[in-house]
């Protein structure tokens, strides 16, 4: 009765959540957007443009405008003086770089910057952690401080499992072992507690018998 009713449910589940809530979440953003780009509309009185899916479409080509734009080293500079400007306000400068840092976890190539390592703090008892190098250049004010300067330090993300966020620490080089591993890989790790895998092997895991 088992084999019968109760590990085909846990299959089901297995494929089933998974992708509705992909499909819920993705829905969601797209709907987001798509009332972004009519908001955009409606001030310009273009309401008899409005129809199904047309904000997304002018969200689509306002970003690929922007992209375009952006590829010029004038506009870069521009933009780089007015950012600058803007930051000087505290509560701007807190949230615009929370939002910028996040949406940079997208960006490939910086990801591809951040090279997987292994942290040994045995020494405290906590035997290895899964962590990023995300800067092996210190910041100035960590360079003065006491003992620093002397000392081959890296910046390394410790990324917490099942929560947003994690530390960020500073611990020699010597005590960091690069590893072959994805940054994907070794953040679905890390955030789940390791229960994560590659999305191949739970699809070939469900189609066992």
């Amino acid at each position: 009765m088992k084999n019968l009713l109760l590990k085909p449910i846990l299959k089901g589940a297995l494929v089933a959540i998974p992708v509705l809530v992909t499909v819920w979440v993705t829905w969601s953003l797209v709907k987001w957007i798509d009332g972004l780009g009519k908001m955009a509309l409606k001030p310009f009185l273009l309401d008899h443009l409005i129809f199904p899916g047309s904000g997304l479409i002018i969200m689509v080509l306002l970003l690929w405008a922007v992209g375009l734009l952006f590829q010029f080293s004038v506009i870069n500079w521009v933009f780089k003086k007015v950012e600058q400007s803007v930051l000087r306000f505290p509560l701007v400068k807190t949230v615009y770089s929370a939002v910028k840092d996040l949406a940079g976890m997208f960006d490939n190539s910086q990801q591809k910057n951040q090279q997987v390592v292994l942290v040994d703090m045995q020494k405290t008892g906590l035997g290895h952690l899964v962590g990023m190098v995300t800067n092996d250049q210190l910041p100035q004010v960590i360079r003065d401080a006491d003992g620093a300067a002397e000392t081959d330090l890296v910046a390394v993300y410790l990324p917490m499992s099942y929560m947003v966020g994690g530390y960020t620490i500073f611990i020699e080089r010597s005590q960091v072992t690069p590893v072959d591993w994805s940054f994907e890989e070794a953040m679905r790790f890390a955030l789940t507690a390791g229960v994560s895998q590659k999305p191949e092997a739970v699809t070939d895991k469900t189609a066992q018998p």
